[in-house]
């Protein structure tokens, strides 16, 4: 795992898997509202029109579990790739780590 994680790092490949998994989400939202919007002008013009599609729940719930699971990912990935820097032990004074190496 610690090959996978250098290897991540410095191509820059796992920032660059991060920025498109919180894009791949970003397009999820944007292609599931506009099908939406499309879908109710459609059967707003004509409401006799039989669309054979799914149900509209299903398709939200589809999309937005599938948005929920691109940022989870973009998020653990991220957090593993770029671990939160710590305080020293004992510095409880709100310093940052650069402040406590001068």
């Amino acid at each position: 795992m610690r090959a996978i994680r250098e290897i991540l790092l410095t191509e820059y490949i796992g920032a660059i898997l991060v920025a498109v998994l919180v894009a791949d989400a970003f397009s999820t939202l944007i292609t599931t509202v506009v099908a939406q919007i499309s879908l109710h002008e459609r059967l707003r013009q004509n409401p006799m029109l039989d669309t054979h599609r799914l149900s509209t729940t299903y398709s939200l719930l589809d999309a937005f579990s599938r948005i929920a699971l691109y940022l989870i990912s973009a998020y653990l990935l991220a957090r593993w790739l770029y671990p939160a820097k710590r305080l020293p032990s004992g510095s409880d004074d709100g310093t940052s780590v650069e402040e406590h190496g001068r």
